[in-house]
């Protein structure tokens, strides 16, 4: 279930770059980036930390 979770979220996505993604059990998952604002990117690592680690968490983006 986690792993068809992870997948779904990575393929909606949409690949525009990659970038790693650390997840709050401490384990890096590499995202092939998204298209849209940062809100739905943040969406999306917060599937994926829930895919993963099995807990929600709430995902806080930095851009410069």
């Amino acid at each position: 279930m986690k792993k068809t979770l992870l997948v779904g979220a990575l393929f909606t996505a949409g690949v525009v770059s990659a970038f790693p993604f650390r997840t709050s059990c401490g384990k890096i998952v590499m995202v092939n980036g998204a298209l849209g604002s940062l809100a739905h990117i943040e969406n999306i690592c917060e599937s994926i930390n829930l895919a993963v680690c099995g807990t929600f968490a709430n995902v806080v983006l930095y851009t410069h």
